[in-house]
């Protein structure tokens, strides 16, 4: 059952860098690429993490629940329930693009069996923002990097680099700020509308699309997305501009 807690063993935790982990699990989700779990921390609270593989979450510390996350070891359990939303359309090819932590809800398309990721454009701070690099570098043919700081590809933003123009998909995740920009790029280049998929993010509770937290122009991340067309959702009144407090309240970004 979706809704009911896994009580869920980390077989190991591959450290990235300070800030960024990888858990991996002794199960295994029945999952589509895109989607969620929410990863319950007893005492401090719930969040929705993606799956960057069927047995794997990768996270990065960044407040008080990724904190006590960070503490566990291998050996350890984390009581888990999902997967929810709904994942990246199934497609004979397409072209990946992520920036920071928004490389991870995309491996999976890249690892999974019979992948035919032709390009995997990805942009970050720094080189070590980069994960699984080498194992990527033997899965897909073509390999775009931008880092800000010039440690690894291009110095500049992923809006900087050449994005190929092609007939297959464009899935993007990232910072909402850059999957915009990026977006806009490929309707510059001529890409039709309905090419482009975003994964979108907001704070959630429930998981389900029953407390409303999550909501975006009306839409619930978790239920009608986290995956979006960039069609349905470019035009939303809070697309890019707010989101929402922990308490509820409308907040501009």
């Amino acid at each position: 059952m979706r809704n009911q807690y896994h009580h869920i063993k980390i077989k190991k935790i591959i450290n990235h860098n300070e800030n960024l982990k990888s858990f991996v699990f002794d199960y295994c989700f029945d999952f589509i690429a895109g989607q969620f779990v929410m990863v319950w921390l007893p005492g401090i609270d719930e969040k929705p993490i993606s799956l960057s593989s069927d047995n794997m979450i990768t996270v990065k510390k960044l407040g008080v629940f990724t904190q006590g996350l960070f503490k566990k070891k291998e050996g350890d359990y984390l009581d888990i329930r999902g997967p929810y939303g709904n994942g990246f359309p199934d497609s004979k090819s397409c072209i990946l693009i992520g920036g920071g932590c928004g490389i991870a809800p995309l491996l999976n398309l890249v690892f999974k069996k019979n992948s035919k990721v032709s390009t995997f454009i990805m942009g970050g701070r720094t080189k070590s923002d980069f994960i699984f690099l080498d194992k990527l570098k033997k899965s897909v043919k073509n390999i775009i990097i931008a880092t800000q700081d010039g440690s690894c590809g291009i110095k500049g933003l992923i809006t900087d680099v050449n994005i190929p123009k092609t007939k297959k998909n464009y899935y993007i995740c990232g910072p909402e700020i850059m999957m915009k920009a990026v977006a806009e790029k490929l309707i510059n280049l001529g890409i039709n509308q309905e090419q482009i998929y975003l994964s979108l993010e907001r704070y959630m509770k429930c998981g389900i699309g029953i407390c409303g937290s999550c909501s975006c122009s009306g839409y619930r991340i978790c239920a009608d997305g986290p995956i979006f067309r960039y069609d349905k959702i470019k035009n939303l009144s809070h697309f890019n501009k707010a989101g929402r407090t922990r308490t509820g309240e409308l907040k501009k970004y």
